[in-house]
């Protein structure tokens, strides 16, 4: 850096003056020594610029003044009030207690109410299992009727089939009865064998007419009175099958007239033979089923 011969006198010339500044601050400190006492009068001890005696009084009692606190010892204003600080200690620990409490009762709560759902769910299991019982009971009765049922049914066309057989041994001789004589039977006194050839050798009725010349009953009980000969009048003829369901006192309870091997169906001739049909009487069977069935077979002629 290139500095003129001015500049070069006044940096020096500041540089003296500062050091002679610096100086002359030494020189005042050193002569204000703060540490040196300064001389005077010694007075008398007083109280006040009045006075008056020769002796001195005695000096009155000093109040007790408290001593400044040290600097390591913190005044007593500066210090945290423990009053204070016990009263928060004691909310926080009621609020804490408190909280405690609520929380168990809570806990308690939420125990009892799953306690309670357990039991509910219980027993709606156990309803639910005895409504299955019941189901599977009721079912089971329903099999065991349906199969008596079933089972009547099949005793009752086995002895159909055994009645039917019956009959058609007895037919097979032609009018000849395997339990009778061999001279024949009838009302007229004469030899022979009264009655006809499309007859029933079980039958009472010997002779035909207007009222029907023939009624085959086809049943498993023997007769205690015969159906009566069924009184209609209509020009029509042929033959009438009467089904009839009989109970175990041997009472005919229902007839049906125009089943399988009827030739005819004319209403009045089926009316006739229905209201005949139920005019039977069989033997009681206690043993039998609640319900046999069986057939009654007339055999009609035109009216003259």
């Amino acid at each position: 850096m290139i500095s003129t011969k001015e500049q070069r006198i006044a940096t020096i010339g500041t540089v003296i003056f500062c050091v002679l500044f610096l100086l002359m601050l030494l020189m005042v400190r050193f002569i204000n020594d703060p540490t040196e006492e300064e001389e005077g009068v010694l007075v008398n001890f007083g109280d006040t610029e009045q006075g008056m005696g020769q002796v001195e009084p005695r000096p009155a009692v000093a109040e007790a003044v408290p001593a400044p606190p040290t600097p390591s010892e913190p005044a007593p204003s500066e210090a945290t009030p423990e009053p204070q600080q016990s009263g928060e200690e004691e909310v926080v620990n009621q609020d804490f207690e408190e909280s405690a409490v609520i929380e168990q009762k809570k806990k308690k709560k939420r125990e009892e109410d799953e306690l309670k759902r357990q039991q509910e769910r219980e027993r709606q299991q156990e309803l639910e299992r005895q409504q299955e019982l019941e189901r599977q009971r009721l079912a089971e009765e329903q099999r065991r009727q349906e199969d008596e049922r079933k089972r009547q049914e099949e005793l009752q066309r086995q002895q159909q089939q055994m009645q039917a057989a019956q009959n058609k041994a007895k037919n097979a001789f032609a009018g000849r009865n395997p339990n009778g004589g061999n001279t024949g039977e009838g009302t007229t006194g004469q030899p022979g064998n009264q009655g006809s050839l499309n007859g029933d050798i079980n039958s009472t009725n010997r002779v035909g007419g207007g009222s029907g010349n023939g009624i085959k009953v086809s049943f498993g009980r023997s007769s205690v009175s015969d159906p009566p000969i069924p009184k209609y009048e209509s020009k029509s003829e042929g033959k009438v099958v009467v089904e009839i369901q009989v109970d175990r006192d041997g009472k005919v309870i229902k007839a049906s007239a125009g089943k399988k091997g009827s030739t005819t169906n004319d209403p009045i001739l089926r009316k006739a033979a229905e209201e005949s049909a139920l005019k039977a009487k069989f033997a009681p069977d206690p043993n039998a089923g609640i319900i046999q069935y069986g057939t009654i077979t007339y055999t009609f002629i035109q009216q003259e």
